[in-house]
């Protein structure tokens, strides 16, 4: 038994996996070996079967460990492990499609699986499909480090020293391997990959963070690619000039959206003027300060002009609710990279050691303040938070540049005109730096070219089909299913759900509130199958949310009820009266419809956690929805539309003409998986069914007959219809 060492970050903890000596045997070649050399032999095992935390459904994913040098610039020197994965083409193969799936720095290898079920499949019929997970990444030779959290009540200063200490003793662990996480080594890794494979060139597919690699590779390595696309564009400067050209973009839509509201000074009276409105808008920032201010001018809702409404909206409430009330200050945010996908392994220190290895920003708090008082000097509404990505690089060793160029081999670019994670700046500058055809889609959304859902998605498979190379622009996906739109009122943000007030046609404005959210965002975790948790229950706190989305103020009560056997709900009930709650925050509970949804009707889904309202129509009213070991009757299917997403549990199922709630969002079906967790399955009398990214409600009908005096819980009650203990 050979024991390959693969690691996964468990506080600090590098974790071996034992697998079969028959998963990779290779002999290894001089690095300059040419490509028309004869592949060398690499024994593949399933992945599935290599590794204990792959998807056990997957069965075409093939898994090998090839050695690169540590240095390239010493071959003979330390190797390490590149993990590459594979998809076989089902017929005659022609060629090959690597990948990755960006951050930088998240896990290559499940990619190929994960392109079976996008665009790009048809190409498989030809293509063998490549994923490679980049040094420092998934099963790949890393470093297991803890991302610093931040603690309460130290200063800036105090942060940025702790997070370059942080770096320094994380460097310190294996500063040779640390240093060489880099754009270059990954394409030299990925070339060694090729060479290996015995594959004379390869085609590119890079979304997000990927598109650093296929940028740098392209530029080393023009005459080993065929064709490439790059989808949500990395920026091709440094972290600073990086952050100053996002900024610039943002103020740009910042200065259209004033355009507009001095149009509607009229409506909103802000000022007649673009400067007058901009005066208006600096005397708030003054008032609730710089990062609280950013909140209010979110760059993806003042990019769009169908979301001008609801942003004016916030800005209102703002101005008019007076200096008698103190204004929620904004918490921690959520560490902000560029082309954050989701958090890997070890994902935050391999990110940062791509970026910072590129560049020489940031290295000293200095530094940080300097680069922020120039940029702030320029753009008035830049946030001090804007600076996150240079403080990552806090006691990192100045890194060198990428040194993009153009080529000859057929490129194209795509990016998205509004989104925020890659802005759309840094795609015209990276095409400027690189050529090719730059695409743009005319929607907010990121990384989203693959998407089957995507109308003009079918130009990937033409550009790699043929290589014509496309310009001009492309609709993407509409305003409404891309981000904050719609009436939040009624709303309540938990720490991790979103959930609503509620009020039966029983209840009197002097009972204590009900707040219902899902059964398994109860604070104390999800109730066993078959479990009913009745009584006084766990504390619960959450926010209210005004119309606009904007937080009011704080509600705290008790859980009264909660399960997940035939439905998925938490009740709580409020130390607040429906009054008192009126009162301070000027908000009204949703009506409790004693009915549920039927198929057809037209409905809305409000998540005050992701600040977003879905409108659609309930698809179909399934019998069974069956999750892992959990079930529940009568679940309410949406219609794609309602294109709900992770941290949109809890939120408010509304009939779209009388708000009344009729149900509660509860899953979606993530993968296409059958039955188990996030991947839940229809079953009827016919048997069996799948609806791969469909999302489902549970309904809500049945709690009206379960509430006493008092607007209590009382599952005594000869018309109480709820799972019982």
């Amino acid at each position: 038994m050979q024991i390959i060492l693969r690691y996964v970050t468990v506080p600090s903890i590098a974790v071996g996996i034992s697998v079969a000596a028959s998963l990779m045997s290779l002999t290894a070649a001089p690095a300059g070996a040419a490509s028309a050399s004869t592949p060398e032999r690499v024994k593949w095992e399933l992945c599935r079967d290599a590794a204990a935390d792959w998807n056990r459904e997957d069965s075409r994913s093939e898994c090998a460990l090839v050695p690169v040098p540590v240095d390239y610039a010493k071959p003979a020197g330390r190797k390490i492990d590149i993990a590459v994965s594979r998809v076989r083409a089902t017929g005659k193969r022609t060629g090959a499609l690597f990948g990755n799936p960006g951050g930088p720095g998240l896990a290559g290898t499940p990619s190929p699986y994960g392109l079976l079920d996008s665009r790009l499949a048809p190409l498989n019929e030809e293509w063998d499909f490549i994923g490679i997970d980049t040094r420092g990444t998934g099963y790949s030779a890393q470093i297991s480090c803890d991302t610093p959290e931040s603690q309460e009540g130290e200063s800036e200063r105090e942060s940025f020293e702790r997070q370059a200490e942080a770096k320094r003793a994380c460097i310190a662990k294996d500063p040779e391997l640390a240093l060489s996480i880099s754009m270059e080594n990954a394409s030299r890794d990925m070339d060694r990959i090729r060479e290996v494979l015995g594959y004379r060139t390869i085609n590119f597919y890079g979304n997000s963070g990927g598109t650093a690699l296929g940028a740098v590779y392209r530029s080393m390595f023009d005459s080993r690619v065929d064709r490439m696309w790059l989808d949500s564009i990395m920026s091709p400067v440094g972290q600073d000039a990086a952050v100053t050209a996002e900024v610039a973009q943002y103020h740009a839509g910042y200065r259209r959206f004033f355009g507009w509201l001095a149009g509607k000074d009229a409506t909103y009276h802000f000022g007649d003027s673009p400067g007058k409105v901009e005066s208006a808008m600096k005397a708030l920032q003054a008032k609730v300060g710089r990062d609280a201010f950013a909140t209010f001018l979110d760059p993806n809702l003042e990019a769009v002009p169908d979301r001008w409404e609801r942003s004016a909206a916030k800005l209102l409430e703002l101005r008019n609710e007076g200096t008698g009330k103190a204004v929620p200050q904004q918490k921690g945010r959520e560490r902000k990279s560029f082309g954050l996908g989701e958090m890997g392994r070890n994902y935050g220190f391999t990110h940062d050691a791509f970026m910072c290895n590129a560049s020489a920003d940031g290295r000293t708090y200095a530094d940080l303040v300097r680069m922020r008082e120039k940029r702030q000097a320029r753009y008035p509404f830049a946030a001090d938070f804007s600076d996150q990505p240079l403080t990552y690089c806090a006691g990192w060793p100045a890194g060198r540049p990428w040194d993009l160029k153009p080529g000859k081999s057929r490129l194209q670019l795509s990016g998205h005109e509004f989104e925020t994670v890659t802005p759309y700046v840094w795609a015209k500058m990276m095409h400027k730096k690189i050529g090719g055809s730059l695409l743009t889609v005319t929607d907010a959304t990121h990384s989203t070219m693959k998407s089957p859902a995507l109308a003009c998605g079918s130009k990937v498979v033409d550009f790699f089909r043929d290589g014509t190379p496309t310009k001009g622009s492309c609709p993407g996906f509409p305003a409404d299913q891309t981000g904050p739109a719609g009436n939040l009122a009624g709303t309540v943000r938990l720490p991790n759900c979103s959930a609503s007030l509620v009020r039966p046609r029983t209840a009197r404005d002097e009972d204590k509130a009900l707040l219902l959210t899902n059964g398994h965002c109860h604070p104390e975790g999800r109730p066993k199958p078959g479990e009913v948790i009745t009584g006084e229950g766990a504390p619960v706190e959450g926010t209210v949310l005004s119309p606009a989305g904007r937080e009011l103020g704080p509600v705290t009560g008790r859980v009264r009820y909660a399960t997940m056997t035939g439905t998925d709900i938490t009740l709580a009930q409020l130390d607040s009266t429906y009054a008192d709650i009126r009162q301070k925050y000027g908000v009204e509970a949703f009506a409790l419809a004693e009915t549920g949804p039927v198929a057809g009707q037209r409905i809305k889904v409000a998540s005050s956690f992701l600040e977003s309202v879905w409108s659609c129509r309930a698809e179909a009213v399934v019998p069974t929805l069956k999750e892992g070991d959990y079930t529940s009757t009568r679940a309410i299917r949406y219609a794609k539309e309602c294109d709900t997403r992770p941290g949109s549990s809890g939120s408010a199922v509304v009939d779209a003409e009388t708000r009344e709630l009729v149900a509660v969002n509860s899953t979606s079906n993530r993968d296409g998986g059958t039955c188990g967790p996030n991947n839940p399955c229809e079953i009827d009398e016919t048997g069996t069914t799948v609806h791969r990214g469909r999302g489902y409600a549970t309904q809500t009908a049945a709690i009206a007959g379960c509430i006493g005096t008092g607007n209590t819980v009382d599952l005594a009650r000869q018309e109480c219809a709820l799972p019982k203990p």
